[in-house]
């Protein structure tokens, strides 16, 4: 409990803390972006410069809804602003959009570096894109772009090859991406396939990423049948993914409820500790409750 509290006066302090942040120069050993142009990006490489990580990843946020030409770089930067609030779980599945979005970004290879092991540090130091590859094999590109055309072009006949793309015979990046493209299809079949394998009816590791797939495209409608999958599943892994996907929609609301009837204290952790870096009236409200 004692770590619970900690996390608390942490979320409480972090306001003022925000608030007096100033530039710190290079030699300080900060990491200095360039800023590039104004707008909503302009405003997000600056709350970088001066270490403000939350106000950064609203900013960017803002770019990727507009859907803006910078969407792809909006979004490694936002994964990599959600990093430095010691968000992981929701800067991987950042990543994760970004692949599914923007397959041939050359921003796919920097998001893997800064997720696949948690000891590489990524410096921002300079907006600027590169040419990397993606990490996947040539066949396994060939399929992801296949896969997206066809949903675009033909959902009818796309749906029951996305579902097959789900079996275990697959490379883990193409059960991933399907699951992705499916949570973008508006089609009641896909919506179906999607909540099965939510449920663990397809398999734990279909489920978890599953659940990351309905964190970062369905946002808060598709929350009530996370908290369902949480309730009904012992599994710490499968819980954790459920608190990530909350966290990526913002919902503190269902993220309190949870801790409130949570016994397993690491498990209360892991949510307090998201809910520790929410700018959100009722994540604030719950650590002042802790506090008391």
């Amino acid at each position: 409990m004692r770590s619970v509290l900690g996390l608390a006066v942490l979320a409480v302090g972090m306001t003022a803390q925000n608030a007096s942040a100033t530039l710190v120069s290079p030699g300080a050993g900060s990491a200095m972006v360039m800023l590039l142009d104004d707008g909503a990006y302009g405003d997000g490489t600056k709350a970088m410069n001066e270490q403000r990580w939350q106000d950064a990843v609203s900013s960017f946020d803002k770019v990727i809804q507009s859907k803006d030409r910078k969407s792809d770089a909006a979004l490694y930067w936002k994964a990599y602003s959600l990093k430095k609030l010691g968000n992981a779980q929701a800067a991987a599945s950042t990543c994760d959009e970004l692949r599914a979005r923007f397959t041939a970004s050359s921003w796919n290879r920097d998001c893997s570096a800064l997720t696949v092991d948690a000891r590489v540090s990524i410096p921002p130091v300079e907006m600027e894109r590169h040419e990397h590859s993606t990490g996947r094999t040539p066949d396994e590109d060939l399929k992801i772009l296949a896969m997206n055309s066809l949903l675009n072009q033909n959902p009818e006949k796309a749906v029951p090859i996305l579902r097959g793309m789900l079996g275990s015979n697959q490379p883990p990046s193409l059960r991933k991406h399907a699951l992705f493209v499916l949570a973008q299809s508006k089609s009641p079949e896909a919506e179906a396939i999607l909540h099965d394998a939510e449920l663990g009816k397809m398999g734990p590791d279909v489920q978890h990423d599953a659940i990351q797939a309905a964190g970062v495209f369905l946002g808060k409608k598709n929350n009530g049948t996370l908290v369902e999958v949480y309730k009904s599943t012992g599994d710490a892994k499968i819980k954790r993914s459920v608190v990530s996907a909350l966290s990526v929609s913002q919902d503190a609301s269902r993220m309190v409820d949870l801790a409130r009837s949570e016994k397993d204290i690491e498990m209360k952790r892991s949510i307090v500790s998201q809910l520790a870096i929410m700018h959100d009236k009722v994540a604030e409200d719950y650590m002042l409750e802790l506090l008391k």
